[in-house]
């Protein structure tokens, strides 16, 4: 399979960066090969590969669907508080489970196959062998514990926060670092409190605290030194500080290294090739295209 790069704008993300390391052929089909494949029209290869594209893990689901609805709550005023002193955490778990079950059940009517946005998850594309109630049961009791963990702690931490110190950011988020080199990164939320800016992310990673605190840095005016970054790990209920020894110099130069070896992948022609992007064998497994790539 052949593609023309410039037609695909090149950015740098530590997903994209763990999929490269992990397997290269699978970075190719999800960056590349599935371009275009949302569309209802577009040829029948294009549309299975980004439907595989689009399959969500059962940890990445779980993540997903916890931040995304931790973030609306945090953001969403509530009638019966003080616009500017919340008195209690609105509830998160019926939330939740509402959503997942609502969720599946358009995953068993097989809405995916028309809308790619609608989520689906691997371990219903490709049947677990304990079969759909296996999944479903496993999901409902990993989410119960995570959210049970959750209210116990993280969720009403963050609800006590006042409205006024609340920071809406987008997510995903684009920061430009020097040399023009596009990234995005996937917060949570963020708030400011004390003089401090905190954000709430999912990946825990050095590169995720230093795009973060170079967008607080150029775009919001806060120094680096006044930023604080943590994890979010939904199935503990926890909060993790991460960043804490960052080196921003070494990490930087990992990021742009990462982005140069990619690019090199590009050829003089402006092409890339799925022939240039080896398959590593033993991730086939677990990997999401395999269906794909087996066939080929």
């Amino acid at each position: 399979m052949i593609r023309r790069a410039d037609e695909i704008p090149f950015s740098w993300s530590v997903r994209r960066q763990e999929m490269w390391n992990s397997c290269r052929r699978s970075c190719f089909l999800h960056y590349y090969g599935a371009s275009g494949g949302y569309d209802e029209n577009a040829s029948p290869e294009l549309r299975r590969i980004h439907e595989m594209r689009s399959l969500l893990s059962e940890s990445g689901y779980i993540r997903r669907l916890i931040g995304s609805e931790l973030r609306r709550a945090f953001y969403a005023p509530h009638e019966t508080e003080h616009p500017e002193f919340p008195d209690s955490s609105p509830p998160l778990a019926g939330a939740v489970l509402s959503r997942f079950r609502r969720e599946f059940h358009r995953m068993l009517r097989g809405e995916f196959q028309s809308d790619h946005a609608a989520p689906m998850l691997e371990s219903l594309y490709y049947p677990d062998p304990g079969g759909v109630g296996a999944v479903r049961g496993r999901l409902e009791q990993k989410l119960r514990h995570a959210l049970e963990a959750l209210e116990s702690g993280v969720w009403p931490m963050l609800a006590r926060i006042r409205f006024l110190h609340r920071r809406t950011i987008s997510s995903p988020l684009e920061v430009t670092l020097p040399g023009a080199l596009r990234c995005y990164t996937v917060p949570v939320l963020a708030f400011q409190e004390k003089g401090e800016f905190s954000f709430i992310e999912s990946s825990g990673a050095d590169a995720t605290a230093l795009l973060l605190r170079f967008y607080a840095m150029n775009t919001l005016h806060i120094p680096p030194d006044r930023v604080r970054t943590f994890e979010l790990l939904p199935e503990e209920g926890i909060l993790r500080e991460s960043g804490v020894e960052l080196n921003a110099a070494r990490t930087l130069r990992e990021i742009r290294a990462g982005a140069a070896e990619m690019l090199d992948a590009i050829r003089p022609s402006g092409e890339v090739c799925s022939d240039d992007f080896p398959p590593r064998r033993e991730a086939c497994p677990r990997c999401r295209f395999r269906a794909y790539c087996n066939a080929q």
